[in-house]
């Protein structure tokens, strides 16, 4: 027996594990997994089968929660047995565990109705295969010796060639999603017409009751989801909504009825038309012009006064809410406010599970135990503070309530609330009340009645003269924030035998631990940045130990993928630049060769996964070797995206082929990281290394495709993700999708052209980041790292406000970082967790904070002040206006080189 992260495997000696085949899933609750496994184990010991499962029973409360994937539900002990023995060994599970509780295992077929014991075609060892993403998967091998993935859905779907063993082959194998009947009527009354959501407990529906004509929203519980140590599960908690839907009768939807349908407990009630107080909060912030940071006043304060109402009526009532956020809040006509999903109403002491959404919950509650007494109704008080926090400042405060970190919550709201306030008069209006709320100590918090006489009544605000002031992070700070991060990526670093140098967030598991986005490239790409600039011998040791291990490692992935962030060019610039830092010139020529084995032509364009991330690392390296086959290989990459270009009256699109074997298939984007601009990026740099004109008006013409679908206004510009979306939706302002990815590009443009359009364009991106700040994450990818770098991008190419715009942005970071250990770092993406990744994480953060400290070129770009190849000569470019390539843009070329030589892009 061998545990291995959050399982325990058991294997017969001597037997050779299969690629491939039916296997067997027993599902169970925390409570019943220790009866379950020993009854299932003496069965599958006895037969030889080999099996794992989850190891605690903690795993199991995981595996079956409301929040777990809706395919993956359930699975306590997968068997995987011969398909001699399949059916035999089914039947003696399924008597073993005979009346035993466990969810229904969507992805599988029960044994029979009823049962815990469930069966899927899948891999048990699988066809270890990197996939086009650079993800490593286990998947099937199909007959004709393909290799397929092992699709995991929430309905049974086994491969159209997979068959059940024989002997009960009459079961059947076919599988996918049931032909959804004409009409979905529930208990004969209620006509189900869309689904709000999915998840493993069950569905949420909206639907109409043929009784009444009304539309009604349906909830529905799934027997044995979300079971705790007390035997109740998600059936329960619907029930217990139900009781608090009648006692909040008046503030919250109506209860229409509850009802049980075969296993599923179902909740009716009314349904309340409106958006989420949380949707509308994004759409308002999104709508506002530059000049004030909030909504206006007087229309918060009303907000405030309804949600102070509201809570008032529900402790009037005797209940603590517990679960007060945004997402529970609908905004109706008019601005009124209704309570929704009032699953977590209790009375205080009542003893219940702790539930709370991140930065809402009291910190006596949040840090409690996970069963028991329900907090008084002060913990509510907290929740009503975040809240007004959130509505004065658009910004999510799970930041402040990172479980680490020593600081009171209302302490690091207050860091935030001060330089929004600059500019913002609602944060200044309710900040008393926020910090008055959201006290550390119960006892000292604001009741409702202080909060209706503040609101009443508002201390005046300062004179708008007074608060003018930048709120750009000092330098010493800015070193403290470099300094930290630096020491907590040594401490943390994981020895050289290690599979990884860091964890990784959820979002890159099974990614390659070498690559630039969540691996160990994007950290030695720091390194070697920050120890050019500070010379210290520890982090000049780090930068040795990360490229060594990469070197050692990178041969564990037999695929060279092209990408800069998920394949291999990144890995092979980053391992180059450290390779010259340290003098390594066998390190050097392993990169070259890596880069060298890159594919040029690949069916995905883009610059993270694909074609255009190969043709910037093959720019950099002939930039560093001089070596011709690198130019050559790069102009093959670029005739290669010239010929891939869709041309249409919106303008020019690469598109991901809706048949390749990858996530982002059939994507057109318009952003850095998957669409034109960074792909313009790209055609910039290889037609001022070559001198190709047809180059420089490709990229022209994905300039003009951006203006035509930025979206334009008072707050600058944006951008959606995709060609087919809708303004005003998707990243925006980001560097993979938005403003400051396709301001990248932008001000590479016009530094490659002069042309004025390019510029103007670039220079409201840089507004619309700006203005985003406080709403923004911290990553590179899409965050303010990313957002950061542009600006400084814009600084040195404009001069202007653009610096200490970013310097804002690193006040930004400040505000956000925690403390471990006694160090201040700022977390990644997710806002509560602190990893290590370039893309999303902590080394992505401290690479921007290094070139806003010490100058210098932007990491990952392939910007040159080298003489132009010759290539061919320049394509003769027609006339035309802003945005077109033109006579203009040659006969001012000469000036450029000057600025260029000045500030050196290299």
């Amino acid at each position: 027996m061998t545990e291995e992260d959050i399982w325990c495997r058991v294997s017969p000696p001597d037997r050779p594990s299969r690629v491939q085949g039916w296997k067997l899933h027993i599902s169970a609750t925390p409570l019943s997994a220790p009866t379950t496994l020993h009854r299932s184990a003496q069965v599958l010991i006895r037969r030889g089968c080999a099996f794992k499962f989850a190891a605690r029973t903690e795993y199991v409360e995981t595996l079956t929660s409301s929040r777990s994937d809706r395919a993956q539900c359930g699975k306590f002990i997968t068997a995987y047995p011969d398909d001699d023995h399949f059916w035999e060994l089914a039947k003696a599970l399924d008597a073993a565990t005979a009346g035993l509780p466990g969810p229904v295992i969507l992805s599988d077929r029960p044994y029979r109705r009823g049962s815990v014991v469930h069966y899927r075609y899948g891999a048990f060892r699988g066809v270890p295969h990197w996939s086009n993403d650079g993800v490593l998967e286990a998947r099937l091998r199909a007959p004709d010796g393909t290799v397929v993935k092992d699709e995991r859905k929430p309905w049974f779907c086994p491969p159209p060639w997979a068959k059940l063993p024989p002997t009960e082959a009459d079961s059947g194998a076919g599988g996918g999603p049931p032909a959804p009947p004409p009409q979905v009527l529930l208990r004969d009354r209620y006509v189900v017409r869309s689904a709000i959501r999915h998840s493993a407990r069950g569905g949420v529906y909206r639907a109409v009751d043929r009784e009444t004509r009304r539309n009604v929203v349906v909830k529905q519980a799934r027997a044995h989801v979300g079971a705790g140590f007390t035997g109740l599960d998600a059936r329960d908690g619907l029930r217990h909504e139900a009781a608090a839907l009648a006692t909040l009768h008046g503030l919250s939807a109506d209860l229409v009825e509850l009802f049980e349908q075969e296993d599923h407990v179902f909740l009716v009630e009314t349904e309340i038309p409106g958006v989420t107080l949380d949707r509308w909060v994004r759409a308002e912030f999104r709508a506002l012009d530059a000049g004030d940071l909030g909504l206006h006043t007087d229309r918060v304060v009303a907000l405030a006064a309804g949600l102070a109402a509201l809570l008032s009526e529900v402790h009037g009532r005797g209940l603590v809410y517990r679960d007060l956020s945004p997402t529970n809040v609908m905004v109706t006509l008019g601005d009124r406010l209704r309570l929704i999903d009032p699953e977590c109403v209790a009375r205080a002491g009542q003893w219940s599970h702790r539930v709370h959404t991140p930065g809402y919950g009291a910190p006596e509650y949040a840090s409690g135990p996970k069963y028991g007494p329900a907090p008084e109704q002060t913990a509510d008080l907290f929740s009503l503070g975040a809240m007004l926090f959130y509505l004065a400042t658009g910004i999510d405060p799970a930041f402040a309530s990172v479980p680490a970190d020593p600081r009171p919550p209302v302490e690091r709201l207050s860091r935030v609330l001060g330089p929004v306030g600059l500019r913002s008069r609602c944060a200044r209006l309710l900040a008393p009340a926020i910090r008055g709320l959201c006290a550390q100590e119960p006892v000292r918090r604001w009741s409702l009645g202080q909060l209706r006489e503040f609101l009443a009544d508002p201390a005046p605000l300062p004179a708008a003269a007074a608060v003018t002031s930048s709120a750009g992070l000092e330098g010493a700070l800015q070193e403290r924030l470099i300094d930290d991060g630096l020491a907590h990526l040594l401490v943390t670093m994981g020895e050289h035998g290690a599979d990884r140098l860091w964890p990784v967030a959820p979002s890159g598991a099974g990614t390659d631990p070498c690559n630039l986005q969540h691996g160990a490239a994007g950290v030695l790409g720091v390194f070697t940045r920050a120890n050019e600039l500070l010379g210290r011998h520890d982090l000049r040791t780090a930068v040795a130990h990360v490229a060594s291990w990469i070197d050692a490692r990178r041969a564990h992935v037999p695929t060279v993928l092209p990408g800069l962030h998920f394949g291999g060019a990144g890995i092979a610039w980053t391992l180059h630049d450290a390779a010259r830092h340290l003098g390594d010139d066998e390190l050097a020529e392993q990169a070259v060769r890596l880069a060298l084995a890159l594919p040029v032509r690949w069916p995905n364009p883009d610059v993270f996964h694909g074609a255009a991330g190969t043709g910037l690392t093959q720019l950099r390296f002939w930039q560093l070797t001089g070596r011709p086959e690198f130019l050559d290989r790069a102009i093959d990459c670029a005739d290669g995206l010239a010929a891939a270009a869709e041309h249409a009256d919106d303008g020019v699109f690469w598109r991901i082929p809706t048949d390749f074997d990858s996530v982002l298939a059939g994507v057109t984007h318009l952003g850095f990281a998957h669409g034109a601009a960074g792909i313009g990026s790209f055609l910039v740099s290889a037609a001022t290394s070559t001198g190709r004109g047809d180059y420089l008006d490709l990229a022209h013409a994905a300039g003009r495709t951006l203006v035509n679908a930025a979206e334009r206004g008072p707050w600058g510009a944006r951008w959606r993700t995709d060609r087919t979306g809708r303004d005003g939706e998707g990243m925006l302002h980001h560097l993979c999708s938005g403003a400051s990815g396709v301001g990248t590009f932008l001000v590479r443009l016009w530094t490659a052209t002069g042309d004025p359009a390019a510029r103007e364009l670039a220079e409201e991106a840089a507004g619309a980041v700006h203005r985003a700040r406080w709403t923004a994450g911290s990553s590179v990818c899409h965050g303010l790292a990313g957002d950061g770098e542009f600006l400084l991008d814009m600084a040195q190419a404009f001069g202007g406000p653009y610096q200490g715009w970013a310097e804002e942005l690193a006040g930004c970071l400040y505000t956000k970082h925690t403390v471990r250990d006694g160090r201040m770092v700022v977390p990644d993406e997710s806002g509560t967790h602190v990893r290590a990744g370039f893309g999303v994480g902590l080394a992505g953060v401290i690479g921007f904070l290094l070139r806003l400290r010490y100058g210098g070129p932007r990491l990952l770009m392939a910007d040159t002040d080298r003489p132009r190849a010759t290539k061919g000569p320049p394509k003769a470019a027609p006339r035309g206006g802003a945005l077109a390539p033109g006579s203009a843009q040659h006969e001012s070329r000469g000036s450029r080189n000057n600025h260029q030589e000045e500030a050196p892009w290299n």
